[in-house]
């Protein structure tokens, strides 16, 4: 299922809604982002067609085939064609890629994705982005500097962990709400709201940014 038909209409409404609430805490500015996956990862078609062509290789010298060594490359070259597009299966291209490969892309998505939205430019900065990548079923939340003195990377450690858990029970839209509460009630402890009129301003917008990659 593509990211667009994940996060409907109602969905982006439900997440719009909780960023509102979340900011209504404190002076923090959130900004939820959700890309399908955070890098093409062409190394997993690569090394899927090295394994297609290595198995067919096994299959043959076990199995002692009379192939002719024009046959055998074609077998092969086939055999390496298919393993890359198996790559395409999510769970066989996380295999392929590696935890530690996925986590250093969507660390680097997330990174993008804190200044594309404009995340470094907020009064106080108070800017907090709420990242999550599909394929690769991980989160990522940052803030900016004013934020990050006080709550580092390891703050914000069971709002990722609700994200992460509805990526991977298959509900990003309750994991998403779950952790901008989390977010909120965190930023209400360091950043709480001042009595008065003077209400800062919602400097970015609550919607949801959805893109494929």
């Amino acid at each position: 299922m593509t990211v667009e038909r994940l996060f409907t209409e109602a969905a982006r409404a439900r997440i719009s809604a909780a960023v509102a609430r979340a900011e209504a805490l404190s002076r923090g500015q959130l900004v939820p982002v959700v890309v399908e996956k955070s890098d093409a990862y062409p190394e997993a078609r690569f090394r899927g067609a090295l394994l297609g062509a290595a198995l067919a290789t096994a299959g043959v010298l076990a199995l002692d085939l009379p192939l002719t060594l024009v046959e055998l490359p074609l077998l092969q070259l086939v055999a390496g064609l298919l393993g890359g597009a198996a790559a395409l299966w999510d769970p066989l291209e996380r295999l392929l890629v590696g935890e530690k490969a996925m986590a250093q892309a969507v660390r680097s998505r997330a990174l993008r994705a804190f200044h594309e939205e404009g995340l470094h430019k907020t009064a106080e900065g108070t800017g907090v982005l709420v990242f999550a990548s599909l394929l690769e079923r991980q989160a990522v939340i940052l803030g900016d500097h004013a934020i990050h003195a006080h709550m580092g990377d390891a703050g914000w450690e069971d709002a990722v962990g609700a994200l992460t858990g509805g990526l991977r029970a298959g509900q990003p839209e309750g994991g998403f709400v779950e952790a901008i509460a989390r977010c909120g009630a965190r930023l209400a402890e360091h950043f709480p709201r001042q009595p008065g009129p003077a209400a800062p301003l919602n400097e970015l917008a609550d919607a949801i940014r959805v893109s494929r990659d």
